[in-house]
């Protein structure tokens, strides 16, 4: 077992990741062995498995780290859910949703599958996390909070992973003129 603390270990995590991105760019997930990770992070197979289990695990860890590198500080301690906040929301998901479609190679359907729901999952518990320190919301128990954010989560991954098959990337003020209305009103409903 390696202890995550020593600075050895992280400069090995950190030339992994970096492997592990460049290979995702260059030859995609699905063509990527761990030998290719090993030899391009200048490591060998046993090193690489002291550290991960498995490309998947890796690719569990890749996502996460990247996406929750995008999140503000305003949207991790907001108390909240406002139009600000949606708005912040929408548009990191979208970007990174951006990112790992476009400069990552998401030619695999396997993978694609693996990171829209680890995303979605991290959405949620953001969102999930707003509502359980918010002082405005009277919601009767966890189970509906969980409920409401994974709801709201999936509105917003959606409408920002279709806008992006649809071509329309660019124009992300428009996306959150769309979206944000569609999500605080159907809160409003259901939090009072």
């Amino acid at each position: 077992m390696v202890h995550q603390e020593d600075p050895r270990v992280l400069r090995t995590r950190q030339l992994i990741r970096e492997a592990f991105r460049n290979l995702l760019q260059t030859k995609g997930f699905d063509s990527m062995t761990i030998k290719d990770i090993s030899q391009k992070a200048t490591i060998n197979r046993a090193t690489f498995y002291a550290h991960y289990e498995d490309k998947y695990a890796l690719l569990d860890e890749f996502t996460e780290q990247s996406f929750h590198q995008m999140i503000p500080e305003q949207v991790i301690n907001a108390r909240e859910f406002s139009d600000e906040i949606c708005n912040q929301l929408i548009l990191l998901t979208h970007q990174y949703i951006v990112d790992f479609y476009q400069k990552c190679r998401m030619d695999s359907k396997s993978i694609a599958k693996l990171v829209d729901e680890k995303v979605k999952n991290m959405l949620q518990q953001i969102i999930e996390n707003i509502f359980l320190k918010g002082v405005n919301y009277d919601i009767a128990d966890r189970q509906h909070i969980k409920i409401i954010s994974a709801m709201t989560g999936s509105a917003i991954y959606g409408a920002a992973f279709s806008w992006l098959i649809e071509g329309e990337a660019d124009q992300t003020d428009l996306l959150v003129d769309i979206v944000r209305p569609y999500v605080m009103s159907g809160l409003g409903l259901l939090i009072r």
